[in-house]
This record gives structure tokens, C-alpha cells and sequence, in this order.
């Protein structure tokens, strides 16, 4: 080729800069772009956006916005926003604490008994189902989560003659996200796994907001094209804020230049106690977001030394250090808690269940409920028994690293085969056509029929909600319960379903287990070496009339084995007490 020809093709074929830059300083974006009355997504993946919620409370405290939040879940960095007035009502499928153990959250049960703001509750997956049908521009959404519960009768849904359920497209008016990266223009880079992936930001009537550890330039983002999530053309503002995530962690995986941080657990730890306080409360709004003025001068006050450790907590391997620390005080080989009996019981259920009926799949739900799955994976590891764990954040075939039993922990991350989202995990890995999977699942309550309650105590309490419970419940193959037993646990009949108990196949509590007959709960197994006074003591703490099986299997303790094992797994005893 000539020269003049090669130039001639260079000229009117080079790649053009695209677009205007949309770089803002946090203040500014919040302030053009959130408005009085709106329904504002706060969008999670693996990462939320903690900079730009707490920038809504120094925009709108004091003015009463009356804002309508949607999150998948309403959790400790959210629940600041709701304590300060901002919200109206809230659309979630989550509202409580999750670290260090999940659980109610003080300022969402205060808004709830108020009654000054409206819940409405979804499953996680049909919360992030809505939204993919409001991108879509659909008005309906087909699931087959929600039925039997009270969420159908609650909210806006069809049945249709076959039990699927029809759902209301959800379409907010401005969506936020924080992510690792983005160029100027608003070409957004993500890191899996992608949690509700990013429906909310390419629903929204208006667009996205997005915070990002680092502002590329478009060269980095053609040659990461694989892992942009959000085009320019759904955001409103790009704001560079590192750290943006935090006291969420980053892991952005495949993207050379972002800085890796883990989960601050201790400031959550710090926000969900001061949620038990109104006053508390207010105390931390105004030493960690008012007082402060900017996202930079939290990261400045936050201290070098804390983002070292939070670095350090990114590393896979690092949970070496942090196990020899924390096992000084664990007593490996002390006897088990009745806590720790349970989690036995319910591992060796589910490995007897998946030993027969040849299940792919295990999703390990909350707290015990996810010490059961980890410790029947590894045992049927030992058997060469194929099973993949599934965490419903997007992990799919991890195997749970030593050391920290937090659900979603980023160190499992690189030990996954699959690394997706909701929608892949809870819609088509426990729940496709072809699924064949079983849930492990905890409840705050269980009635004899299986059913069980996450959700709210009508006129009493709110609870936390369903979170994915509902989802494996409903469409799993099957599902095991693990819970504490109390008459206040184990009722006639639970005062909200949050999930039906067709599929519970069986139910594991602090004091025994129980199996299902003519569709009814029934005493089959019990702990300790007393079964009579066992038995006893069960009938007790039930509070429905307790049939005991013909033949009462007295459980064997759980071995050296199981119990360092589980020790090993959550050495400060966060969930196994």
C-alpha cells in the first residue's frame, strides 16, 4: 500500500475520542441529579456505593425529601440515610445487619414500628428480576420465586394458571453504583462478582451516578471492553473516589492499576451498635459524615493505617496470620455448644441428601445455615463427591476460605469456578429447569409445616426479610433449615411467610431434628446421651403439639474432626457461638 493511501485510511479511520467528559465532584452530582421525590437505586455488586449514599444525608438532612430507596438490600451503610429522615418508603428484599452475624437492624425496626415509612418486601431475586424487566422496557417480569408466601399477597403480582408468578417491572428515577473504574465519558468497568449486576443503573428514567476508585482513560477501557457493565449513555456523572466503597471492600479482579481492599468488618460492627440508638446514631452521622464535609476527608480521617490493614485483608492468603491470632482463644478441641451440635447435624444431613439423591449444587444461606453447607462440602470433598457451593452474591463451585465465616468473604472469590450474579445463581443454578440443588437455609421462625418467617412479626417487629431465602426455598430441589429453638422460634403457624414449606425437606434446631410426616414437622432425632429427657425438652420449646417419631435416633456427638473443622471456619465464634 502507498503512502498516501495509508495516510488517507489512517486519517478517516482513526478511533475518535468519544464523547464529554461527565467527571464531577461528588457534591455536585448528588445535588444535579438526585431530586426531591425520587426513587434512587442504590446499586451493589460486589461493592455499594457508601460515599455517594452518605452524600444524600449532607445534601438533603433537614429538608424532607421524601426519597424512596430501592436496594436489594438495606444493610449498616444504608440504614444512616433512614435514620436522618430521607425516605419515605423502602423497596428491598433486605433490611437488617449482616456482619458480623445478620440480624435486625435498630433504625429499620424503628422506621417500621413508626409507621412514617413504607416497606415493601421482595425475594433478592425478584428485586433484581423487576429491575432487568424495567431495562428492558417490560412491564412484567416472569419468576417462579414468591409463591406461597405473603410477599405474593402483598405486592402487585399475577399468578398465572401454572404458578408462575407475573412481577412489576421496578424503574427508578436515578441509579447509583460505585465500581473500580471508568473513563471520563462514563464507560463503567466492573469486576464480578456482579451481586443485582447493574439492571438499576440502565433502568433508571434519568441514569446513573457513578463513583470509582480510579478515572482511566478510554485506551484502558477498549482493552477491558469485556468488562464494562455501564455504557456512557446510562450515566449522569463520573466522581473519582477512592475507597468509594468502603466499609465495603473492592476486588477488581482483571483490572491492572485499582487497588484491592477488604470488607471493614469492625466499622460495621460500629454503625449496626449505633443503630440501637437514636441518639448514638446521631452521634455517628455527625462525627463520620457531617463533620467531615467531604468523601476525602473521611478517607484523610479513616488513616493510612487502617486502608494498610484493609489491603492486607484483600490478600487470599493473608487468613494465615489472622487464624494463628484468633485461635489463641478459640479452644480447637473444647467440647461442643449446642450450637455447634446442630451445625454437625444439619452438615451430615445434607450430605446424606446429597449422597442419594445426586444433587450439583448447594447454596449455603447466613450464619449456621452456612457453616452446615461449608462443612458437608468438605466432607463430601473427602468422598470425591462432586457438589458446587453457591453463595447467591454470584459464586458458584468456591470453596469457603479458613478463618472469617462471612457469607460473601473475598477471599473465596478466587477460589470459585463461576463468578456471575443473582439472576445466574439463584434463577438458573438452584432454580433453572434442569437444576438439581438443595438449599441450606436459616429463619428466625419455623412453623410444623416447614414454612418459614424472615421477614416481620406483624404488628410486633421487623425481622430482617427475605433475602435469597425465598428464591431457594420456593425453587430449589429441596431445602434444610437450621435454627434455635424456642416456643417464640418453633410456632403453630409463622404470622408471615417469607418462604413455603413444601420444598423443607427437614429442619435442624439447637436441640434435635426433625423430618416431615403426612406434611408435618415430627421429632426424629436428638442430642445427648438422654434422649428421654432430650425429647422432653424439645416437646417443651415447641410451640406446636410435638409428635415424636416411632423410632428416636439419639445423634452422634460431632467428632474432633467436625468440630475443628467448624472452629477453623469461625474461630471468634460469630456464628457458632
Amino acid at each position: 500500500m502507498n503512502s498516501e493511501l495509508r495516510g488517507w485510511i489512517d486519517r478517516h479511520f482513526t478511533v475518535p475520542r468519544g464523547g464529554r467528559s461527565k467527571v464531577m465532584a461528588l457534591a455536585d452530582a448528588v445535588a444535579d441529579n438526585v431530586r426531591p421525590g425520587d426513587a434512587v437505586h442504590l446499586g451493589v455488586t460486589h461493592s455499594r456505593g457508601s460515599a455517594a449514599f452518605w452524600e444524600l444525608i449532607r445534601r438533603f438532612r433537614g429538608t424532607d425529601p421524601r426519597l424512596t430507596l430501592l436496594a436489594v438490600q438495606m444493610t449498616s451503610p444504608e440504614a444512616p440515610l433512614v435514620h436522618t429522615g430521607l425516605a419515605t418508603k423502602i423497596v428491598t428484599s433486605w433490611s437488617g445487619d449482616s456482619y458480623m452475624s445478620p440480624g435486625p437492624n435498630g433504625v429499620y425496626q424503628r422506621a417500621w414500628m413508626s409507621g412514617g415509612i413504607e416497606f415493601e418486601h421482595w425475594s433478592i431475586l425478584t428485586f433484581v428480576q423487576r429491575l432487568a424487566a424495567g431495562a428492558r422496557g417490560h412491564p412484567w417480569a416472569l419468576t417462579s420465586s414468591t409463591a406461597g408466601s405473603s410477599m405474593e399477597k402483598d405486592n402487585d403480582v399475577q399468578v398465572m394458571e401454572d404458578g408462575t408468578v407475573m412481577i412489576p417491572a421496578l424503574v427508578p428515577d436515578v441509579s447509583i453504583f460505585h465500581a473500580p473504574a471508568a473513563d471520563e465519558q462514563g464507560n463503567v468497568l466492573f469486576s464480578p462478582p456482579l451481586m443485582e449486576n447493574v439492571w438499576g443503573a440502565l433502568a433508571a428514567r434519568r441514569g446513573c451516578i457513578v463513583t470509582v476508585d480510579k478515572i482511566v482513560d478510554q485506551s484502558y477501557v477498549r482493552a477491558h471492553a469485556h468488562m464494562t457493565r455501564i455504557p456512557a449513555s446510562a450515566v449522569r456523572a463520573v466522581v473519582e473516589a477512592p475507597f468509594g466503597a468502603h466499609p465495603g471492600g473492592l476486588l477488581p479482579t482483571g483490572l491492572e492499576g485499582i487497588t484491592a481492599y477488604g470488607e471493614d468488618y469492625e466499622f460495621w460492627a460500629d454503625i449496626k451498635k449505633a443503630s440501637r440508638d437514636p441518639s448514638a446514631m446521631d452521634t455517628w452521622i455527625r462525627k463520620w459524615v457531617l463533620e467531615l464535609g467531604t468523601h476525602e476527608a473521611y478517607v484523610k480521617k479513616l488513616g493510612h493505617e487502617r486502608f494498610t490493614r484493609l489491603r492486607r485483608r484483600a490478600d487470599p492468603q493473608g487468613f494465615y496470620a489472622e487464624l494463628e491470632e484468633s485461635l489463641v482463644t478459640t479452644g480447637i478441641d473444647a467440647p461442643a455448644n449446642a450450637v455447634e451440635w446442630a451445625v454437625v447435624a444439619a452438615a451430615r444431613e445434607l450430605r446424606a441428601r446429597i449422597r442419594a439423591n445426586g444433587y450439583t449444587a448447594m447454596l449455603a444461606g447466613a450464619g449456621v445455615a452456612n457453616l452446615a453447607a461449608w462443612l458437608a462440602a468438605y466432607g463430601l470433598a473427602e468422598e470425591q463427591i462432586p457438589i458446587d457451593l453457591v453463595a447467591e452474591m454470584g459464586l458458584v463451585g468456591y470453596w469457603p476460605r479458613p478463618g472469617e465465616p462471612i457469607l460473601f468473604n473475598q477471599r473465596n472469590f478466587p477460589t470459585c469456578t463461576m463468578l456471575t450474579d443473582i439472576e445466574t445463581t439463584l434463577g438458573i443454578v438452584m432454580g433453572g429447569g434442569r437444576a438439581r440443588a438443595i438449599g441450606a437455609l436459616g429463619a428466625a421462625q419455623v412453623d410444623k409445616q416447614g414454612n418459614i418467617n424472615s421477614t416481620q412479626i406483624p404488628g410486633e417487629t421487623l425481622l430482617m426479610g427475605s433475602g435469597g431465602a425465598n428464591d431457594v426455598v420456593t425453587c430449589a430441589t429441596e431445602s434444610i433449615v437450621v435454627a434455635a429453638q424456642s416456643k417464640g422460634r418453633f410456632v403453630e403457624q409463622v404470622p408471615y411467610i417469607t418462604g413455603p414449606g413444601d420444598r423443607v425437606g427437614a429442619v435442624v434446631s439447637t436441640l434435635g431434628v426433625f423430618h416431615k410426616k403426612d406434611g408435618e414437622l415430627i421429632l426424629t432425632g436428638v442430642f445427648g446421651d438422654d434422649p428421654i429427657r432430650a425429647a422432653r425438652e424439645c416437646i417443651a420449646r415447641c410451640g406446636w403439639k410435638l409428635q415424636v417419631a416411632r423410632t428416636l435416633q439419639v445423634i452422634e456427638a460431632p467428632s474432633r474432626e467436625e468440630i475443628r473443622m467448624l472452629r477453623i471456619m469461625d474461630p471468634r465464634g460469630w456464628f457458632r457461638g
